[in-house]
């Protein structure tokens, strides 16, 4: 599953995934994804794009897939630590198999989970944008893409208010798709 992530609540677990694979799987297929790889590849301009990783996944990643794996600590998270290649400016994602692709599967952070997709901040207002450098998404419409958005909405939100580290702040060339609290019929902000 590419959203699978669970909160407590009046001692419920609640699990807020099973739909967002299949939702996502409606505008972005992991055929798609396997071909390309754009989303696991920084270059200096947005190394900020990096996953936010959580304490509880950066220790999972450590027991179960990587365990020297380095990490830099930000205050409630933390980042991959990324080596730049030898001849370009360029950052793999230290969990991405040349020839299996994420190692993570399942344990993928929330970034990459709903990837093509980003939530953001916009004048102290979240807001769910389309980044721009994924290629299949410029041969889908903006209906399509807007509806999807909508339909994961209150996912991400929730997630963004638990988690408000993991929200980016906006920029511009981003294509807003959802706003906080609004939903959008088939245009695009």
């Amino acid at each position: 599953m590419w959203l699978t992530y669970h909160r407590r609540e009046r001692g419920k677990c609640l699990q807020t995934a099973g739909m967002t694979e299949k939702m996502l799987s409606k505008i972005l297929s992991k055929e798609e994804c396997a071909k390309c790889r754009i989303c696991c590849c920084f270059d200096s301009y947005d190394i900020w794009e990096t996953p936010y990783i959580s304490q509880t996944l950066a220790s999972k990643i450590l027991q179960e897939y990587a365990p020297k794996q380095e990490f830099i600590k930000k205050e409630n998270h933390f980042l991959f630590k990324m080596d730049k290649e030898q001849n370009a400016d360029l950052y793999y994602c230290p969990m991405l198999d040349n020839e299996k692709g994420c190692i993570l599967g399942d344990d993928k952070p929330f970034d990459c989970r709903i990837w093509p997709l980003r939530v953001m901040a916009l004048n102290e207002t979240k807001v769910i944008t389309l980044s721009p450098v994924c290629p299949t998404m410029n041969e889908k419409s903006i209906k399509e893409l807007t509806k999807t958005a909508n339909e994961l909405a209150d996912q991400i939100f929730e997630y963004a208010d638990e988690n408000p580290e993991a929200v980016k702040p906006y920029l511009d060339g981003y294509p807003i798709l959802v706003v906080e609290g609004k939903k959008y019929k088939d245009t695009l902000v």
